[in-house]
This record gives C-alpha cells, sequence and structure tokens, in this order.
C-alpha cells in the first residue's frame, strides 16, 4: 500500500511515514475497516487449460510477440524491488514489450 500511496504522490516515501501507515492499515484490519489486499506469495498459479484444441488455436494469436531486443546491443528493462510493485509495472508495460524483473 505504502509503494502505491508513494508513487501517486499521496505520502512521502519515508521510513517514519512508513511506520504510521502500517500501523494504522493493522488497526483497520483488525477492526475489519480494510479490505483483503492481493497475496502473491501465496497465489495459486493453475496452469492454462482450454476446453479442446479449436479453443487454444483461437487464443494462440494473442500470445504471439517478437522480442523486441533482439539483435541490440543493450535493451530496455525495468527492475522491482517489491513483487508487487512488479506486477503493476508489469501491466502498465507489456503492451510495450518492456521486460519487468523482480530485484530480490
Amino acid at each position: 500500500m505504502m509503494y502505491r500511496l508513494a508513487v501517486e504522490g499521496v505520502l512521502p516515501h519515508t521510513p517514519p511515514m512508513y511506520r504510521r501507515l502500517s500501523s494504522q492499515l493493522a488497526q483497520a484490519r483488525r477492526e475489519g475497516r480494510f479490505p483483503d489486499l492481493i497475496d502473491t506469495v501465496r497465489e495459486v498459479h493453475v496452469p492454462p487449460a482450454w476446453t479442446d484444441a479449436d479453443a487454444f488455436v483461437r487464443e494462440m494469436p494473442d500470445w504471439f510477440r517478437l522480442d523486441r531486443t533482439a539483435g541490440q546491443r543493450q535493451a530496455l528493462s525495468v527492475a522491482a524491488e517489491k513483487d508487487t510493485l512488479r506486477q503493476q509495472l508489469t501491466g502498465w508495460l507489456e503492451f510495450a514489450g518492456i521486460p519487468v524483473r523482480h530485484r530480490v
């Protein structure tokens, strides 16, 4: 939540603000005033499946992508420290073919 609010310019990205927000959100969760967030660590990843071969063939063209960095000496990529941020950046940059890496 902190990273999203900091990126939007709603809160300053400082350790004291992070601690304060964390404390307030924990209290709100205990009181049932804060919605569940996506937990990417516990997400169940299910392999894609299709009802039949024709359904698979219809979807295949949507998956085709050229490697936009093929043959280039340098390539642009974005690194994200937090997995939640990586998912958000991937959603924003996928159309342009820009890879997003999760920096560990």
